[in-house]
């Protein structure tokens, strides 16, 4: 007997180096510390941008609200 879950998947923990994508632009994680992250906000892939900071849990309910999907990245264990 199979049990449905209704359970949404999980994201995956942000870490260095990942790049996530959302309607309108690509986000690319840079360094992640334990309370801040810098990432680059471009609109295409290869855009030369300056590195931003913000919160680790700013930039997940960013990633959240706008339905970003990773793209490439390294994860977390």
């Amino acid at each position: 007997m199979k049990i449905k879950s209704n359970r949404k998947k999980r994201r995956p923990a942000l870490a260095n180096g990942q790049l996530w994508k959302t309607d309108t632009a690509y986000i690319q994680i840079v360094e992640l510390g334990k309370r801040l992250l810098d990432y680059r906000m471009m609109r295409e892939l290869g855009q030369a941008r300056r590195i931003q900071t913000s919160s680790i849990e700013t930039m997940e309910k960013y990633l959240q609200t706008h339905e970003a999907q990773l793209v490439k990245g390294n994860y977390r264990n």
